[in-house]
């Protein structure tokens, strides 16, 4: 009988073995990479009918990038984000909104191997709904900020000054400074009193993206 395959590209070695046997299981033919490396070999070796991405694999490429890497080649494959990160944005991506190909899970919002395989069927047909698209839960964290907004709170985070905020955005310091108040504002901080807001929002940038994590972290 034929097995669809599936290649699950996970960093931590226990929840990759979880999910394998899981998506096993359940009738498909696995494959494991722990890195970006070894995901694309498989990838390019197997032709795989989907994909499993953590989004987050240590130092180096991310899978977002191998993601990216098999829409520039075609969109028949199906693509599953299983991640820790609430929202793509905080990798510094965005993630196709309406393709019916691509599904995209919390580890903290669900029990993620009872509803992984819904995930990969669902993406498979080109039949993926909203209830496979956490990113694009209204009430996910930070949901309320722009991509600028989540740009500038993290390089915040990362302790920058207004000038070094500027010269990153190629942006003048006056801009700068008026995006940076309104990112605040959005927050519900108040720039202009006593507390350190800038303290506060990089607090809040932590608590819910965890460490900045970039392309070339």
């Amino acid at each position: 009988m034929f097995k669809r395959s599936v290649v699950v590209v996970e960093d931590d070695d226990l929840i990759r073995s979880l999910i394998a046997t899981h998506i096993e299981n359940a009738g498909f033919q696995v494959a494991v990479a722990s890195n970006f490396t070894d995901a694309m070999r498989l990838i390019n070796v197997i032709d795989p009918d989907a994909v499993v991405l953590d989004i987050d694999l240590g130092a180096g490429p991310n899978g977002i990038d191998i993601a990216e890497r098999l829409w520039k080649r075609s969109d028949e494959t199906a693509v599953v984000f299983l991640t820790s990160l609430a929202d793509p944005r905080f990798a510094e991506a965005k993630i196709k909104k309406g393709h019916p190909g691509v599904a995209y899970l919390n580890k903290h919002l669900t029990t993620y191997c009872l509803l992984i395989i819904d995930a990969l069927e669902a993406a498979l047909t080109d039949t993926a709904t909203s209830v496979y698209r956490h990113d694009l839960l209204a009430d996910r964290p930070l949901a309320q900020l722009s991509n600028l907004q989540i740009q500038i709170l993290r390089l915040i985070s990362e302790g920058k000054t207004n000038q070094q905020i500027a010269d990153a955005r190629g942006r003048s310091l006056g801009a700068t400074e008026s995006a940076i108040s309104r990112t605040l504002k959005a927050l519900g901080l108040d720039s202009n009193s006593d507390q350190n807001s800038r303290v506060l929002a990089a607090r809040e940038y932590v608590a819910n993206v965890g460490l900045t994590m970039t392309k070339d972290a």
